[in-house]
């Protein structure tokens, strides 16, 4: 299966059902009361993550997700039952991110960790709601709201412990093999013709009896200069460093190691400058190429970082013991680099609160006659409950009219300078005001 680390979806919440406009009918009652039941609630679109996964291909071929409406409400008080939830399981370490606003709406980090990424629409109420000593025969219902849509990008960010990072041929697949006995292996890739790969190191006593300390390793695609720029692997080596507590640079002594490593935080500044404040480490790959005079004064050069830096062969085992243990001395605990690391997740949608009552003039038909003068209201909540009735609306008006009274729009436009005859406007919906509303 092809590794595949970004995917496009297309996801649409279920809308909510419609509540019943309906009366009792039974023998011997000529009238009966309003018994209108509500509308079910739209399903939901989540995201859940799973073990065992570890590239979004198992998506591919699906890109649309669609989940199903909430059912009509009935008479008898009988409720529309709910729509059911469309649940998407995806690797763990996957963030999903809005297309349109480019905010991050889900990160999921542990396995079983769910999040609605698209919120079905609440059903509408019944008749029977609306029932009251002065309206007894509501003849309108509510209906129910639409669920979200939106377009949204999968991204799969590695969750590993550690990340090896290098330039390529510095030795990394040898340095995981070595240290983790994992077997890296090369696989398709979207990108060029590599995939990460992950290992388990364990930590050892001085017996070498296992204990029960272990890290994730990851040997991430080469990375290239101008990869922040989406050169070569570019962003999608990069991504993957995000998610690991701490760094580990792979230099080749035969080249130059002092400027390689210079390029590589250059590259990490580029594309996330948080990347430079990860614990970091250097290893020193292939010094049983050169003398030991040389690499250690390649490792003098490599001071002027603040970074440990550790000579390692891991062609011929040299130095591991001491880069692991260093690994394990260094890692940042688990719980407390979460809690830092967090992601910032976009808030979930809640209705404008904020009254705003906006004045203009329209030309008139023609050019004759007057403006007109219009109130635009915006907020409030007034257009999402307006819609609601929409198939309703000269049967609700009085409803909503003592509505908005309640909620003050006819003080707002009143103070705003609404004069009767005026014209008010909220969405798609216009009404004529009158000042007697207002004491009604």
């Amino acid at each position: 299966m092809a590794f595949r680390d970004v995917l496009n979806i297309e996801v649409a919440a279920g809308n909510g059902g419609d509540g019943s406009m309906s009366f009792h009918r039974a023998k011997y009652m000529e009238k009966g009361g309003p018994d209108g039941g509500h509308g079910g609630k739209g399903g939901d679109i989540v995201l859940r993550a799973i073990e065992g996964v570890e590239s979004l291909e198992r998506l591919v071929g699906r890109r649309k997700f669609k989940a199903p409406n909430g059912n009509y409400g009935e008479g008898r008080l009988r409720q529309g039952a709910d729509g059911e939830d469309v649940v998407i399981e995806v690797p763990v370490g996957t963030t999903a991110f809005d297309e349109d606003s480019g905010k991050v709406i889900a990160d999921l980090v542990r396995v079983g960790q769910e999040k609605v990424i698209a919120r079905g629409g609440p059903g509408g109420r019944g008749n029977s709601t609306f029932a009251s000593s002065t309206r007894q025969a509501p003849r309108f219902a509510e209906l129910g709201v639409p669920g979200r849509k939106r377009r949204v990008r999968l991204e799969l960010r590695l969750i590993a412990d550690v990340g090896l990072v290098g330039y390529p041929n510095a030795g990394k697949s040898s340095l995981l093999a070595a240290l983790s006995r994992a077997n890296p292996a090369i696989a398709d890739y979207p990108f060029t013709t590599l995939s990460p790969i992950l290992g388990v190191v364990e930590r050892h006593d001085a017996s070498g009896f296992p204990l029960d300390e272990r890290f994730t390793l990851a040997d991430i695609p080469g990375i290239i200069e101008g990869a922040s720029e989406g050169k070569g692997l570019g962003l999608e080596f990069l991504r993957h460093i995000s998610r690991t507590r701490l760094l580990v640079y792979v230099l080749d002594v035969t080249r130059d190691p002092v400027e390689e490593l210079r390029q590589l935080q250059a590259e990490l500044q580029a594309y996330d400058p948080s990347l430079l404040s990860n614990v970091a480490l250097v290893a020193l790959n292939k010094v049983e190429l050169v003398d030991g005079d040389l690499s250690a004064m390649v490792e003098d050069e490599l001071a002027e970082f603040g970074l440990p830096v550790l000579r390692v062969s891991a062609r011929e085992g040299q130095g591991l013991a001491e880069l692991r243990e260093a690994v394990f001395q260094l890692l940042p605990d688990r719980e407390l680099w979460a809690q830092q690391s967090a992601l910032e997740i976009e808030p979930e949608e809640v209705v404008d609160a904020a009254l705003r009552v906006v004045f203009r003039e329209d030309a008139p038909p023609k050019g004759e006659g007057a403006p007109e003068r219009v109130w635009e209201i915006h907020g409030g909540g007034f257009e999402e409950r307006i819609v609601r009735f929409s198939r309703y609306l000269d049967d609700a008006a009085e409803y909503l009219g003592n509505l908005f009274k309640r909620q003050g729009l006819y003080n707002a436009l009143k103070r705003a300078g609404a004069r009767e005859g005026d014209t008010v406007e909220i969405g798609t919906f216009r009404f004529e005001y009158f000042e007697e509303e207002e004491s009604r």
